[in-house]
Formats: C-alpha cells, sequence, structure tokens
C-alpha cells in the first residue's frame, strides 16, 4: 500500500512520570525521556511504516535541529521524508510532553512553521500513484486548508486515490463550515470523541458524526479512548477497546488511523478494519511516545488475536 501523509509534522519531547512542574528552578529525575516523530501526519505515517507501508510525508519543518531530528526519526522507521519542505530561518512544529502516571499528558506545543504549506509543495502525481491520502490536520495548516486542499482532495478522487482526514486540535467554532469544501472528498474521516463534538456541537455522536456523512463524508469513525470506537457509515457499530495497562495515551488516535487503513487495505470490512485499529492503538498507549509498542504488521495481528479479536479475518 502507498499512502502519502499531508500535514503536521511534529517532533516530541516526551517525559515520565510527570506528578508535578516543581516550582523556581527546582529539579525531578524521571524514569524515561523520548524524542518521537509525531503529529497527526508524521506519527500516523511512522506507524503505518511499521505495518510494511509505502509512505512518504508532505509538511513544512524548519532548517534547525529539530528539523534535522525529525527527518533523521522518519527517515529511520521507513518514511520517505524526502517530500518534507524545509522552510529557511523557520521553526520545526514541536511540543513537550510531560506524561503523567497515567498515562494523560498536557501538551506545550510551539507550531513553528506548520502553516505554511502551499499547493506548490505537493506533488500531484505523487498523489495521484498513492493508494492513500491521508490529511493530518487540516485545522491547523492555515489558508492552504481552504485555498490549496480542496483542489488536491479532487484531484486525489479522480485518479481513485483514498482521502482519509484526522484533526489535531480540540477544535474550534465555526471549523465545520470553514472545511465546507473538503468534506465530499474524504472518504473517512477519524477524529476522536471530544474532536467530533467540538466540530458539530453536539454530545450525541452518532448525531455527529451523521452531521459529517450529510456534509459529504463517506464514513465516520470517531476514537473514544477507553470506550473503543464508534463506526458510522451507514450502519452504525461500536468496536471495544482492547484492555492493557496505559502508560502514555500520546499518538494512539494516529496509531488508530494507521492500524484502520492497514485492515482497509487487506480487504476487512470497516468494522474488522477497526479492531485492528484498537490493537495498533492499545500498543502505543502501552509504552512512551506515539509509536511506542508497534513493530510491525505480524506482530500486532498476533497481539489482536490475543486480546479478543480472533473473529476478525487477516
Amino acid at each position: 500500500m502507498r499512502v502519502v501523509c499531508l500535514g503536521a509534522h511534529i517532533l516530541d519531547v516526551l517525559g515520565r512520570p510527570v506528578t508535578d512542574i516543581p516550582a523556581g528552578q527546582g529539579r525531578r529525575v524521571l524514569d524515561e525521556i523520548r524524542l518521537t516523530a509525531a503529529g497527526t501526519a508524521g506519527g500516523t505515517a511512522v506507524d503505518l511504516a511499521k505495518l510494511g507501508a509505502e509512505v512518504v510525508g508532505i509538511g513544512a519543518v524548519g532548517d534547525d535541529g529539530a528539523g534535522r531530528m525529525l527527518r533523521s526519526l522518519l527517515t529511520d522507521h521507513g518514511v520517505d521524508a524526502s517530500r518534507l519542505v524545509v522552510r529557511p530561518g523557520g521553526a520545526t512544529p514541536s511540543t513537550i510532553l510531560p506524561i503523567r502516571p497515567d498515562g494523560s499528558r498536557p501538551a506545550l506545543h510551539a507550531p513553528g512553521v506548520m502553516a505554511t504549506l502551499t499547493a506548490d509543495d505537493v506533488d500531484p502525481d505523487l498523489v495521484a500513484r498513492a493508494d492513500v491520502l491521508h490529511v493530518g490536520g487540516p485545522d491547523v495548516l492555515g489558508g492552504f486548508a481552504t485555498a490549496d486542499l480542496p483542489g488536491i482532495l479532487r484531484h486525489a478522487v479522480a485518479h481513485g486515490t483514498t482521502v482519509s482526514m484526522d484533526l489535531l486540535s480540540v477544535g474550534r467554532a465555526g471549523l465545520l463550515d470553514e472545511l465546507g469544501a473538503l468534506w465530499e472528498h474524504v472518504d473517512w474521516f477519524l477524529p476522536n470523541d471530544d474532536q467530533l463534538r467540538a466540530l458539530t456541537g453536539r454530545h450525541d455522536l452518532e448525531d455527529a458524526a451523521g452531521e459529517l456523512r450529510a456534509a459529504g463524508v463517506g464514513g465516520v469513525v470517531v476514537t473514544c479512548g477507553a470506550d473503543g470506537a464508534l463506526l458510522v457509515d451507514g450502519a452504525v457499530e461500536r468496536v471495544p477497546a482492547l484492555a492493557v495497562d496505559v502508560v502514555d495515551t500520546t499518538g494512539c488516535g494516529d496509531a488508530f488511523c494507521a492500524g484502520f487503513l492497514v485492515g482497509l487495505d487487506r480487504g476487512l470490512a470497516p468494522p474488522g478494519a477497526a479492531r485492528l485499529g484498537t490493537a495498533t492503538a492499545a500498543l502505543v498507549a502501552g509504552g512512551l511516545g506515539s509509536d511506542a509498542g508497534i513493530a510491525d504488521l505480524d506482530t500486532t495481528l498476533a497481539f489482536l488475536a490475543e486480546h479478543g479479536g480472533r473473529g476478525v479475518p487477516v
């Protein structure tokens, strides 16, 4: 499977466990600190590559040390980072994540040059040749999302490329209409429950997903943390989460996207693909960082089988 991951590529700096921020110039000793390639495009790209996909990342980074580290991390995991656009003098999108003992985390984020993409940065032939175009974070890409992205998605659909999309931010008033030109071109929209509620203003997730489908989205898969996922594509199905000891919830949504897309590529029906998504998300939750726990597809399928996924044809 050939995938283009377009959008937010972020360098994450994670530390755990963080119970408090010391006052003044106080100091805490942590068990673990990691640097990871993350973001709704970059993190998904890494997980897809680990699961065996051929992945190209497109996003904007700076020519700073963080950008060099991010490109190196992506390349080390098998992602083609040559299409990342380097902005001279710019800052690479970066996030500091102090991970609490229960796996939750606040995010201290500097967007840097994230919102500087233009249509010239996206090779239309690359999009046309891809099996999937995964758009990660149109909500944080500035004018690119409204001026350039609709045409890119139209081009993808015209060439038979499946379009999937996820959000990065929690959402804001008016975002549903702001991204209105995108929805009819999106085959699969994969937000989390908080994002979908903020996007639509609806508390009931089935109603909220129905609003996206009415706007033109083919199918909506809502990740709901420990409550699993809700799949709405005409039918409605709830997919339970897998029980694991949670270390860090960073990147679980990105991992779910990767597992879901790989499942579809393997011929699974959407509910089966969503179950594979729950397995990749659970693996990530068991370690520090957005790619923790995922080794390859075979071990992920074995993990799913061991945790109640025996009914999923693989």
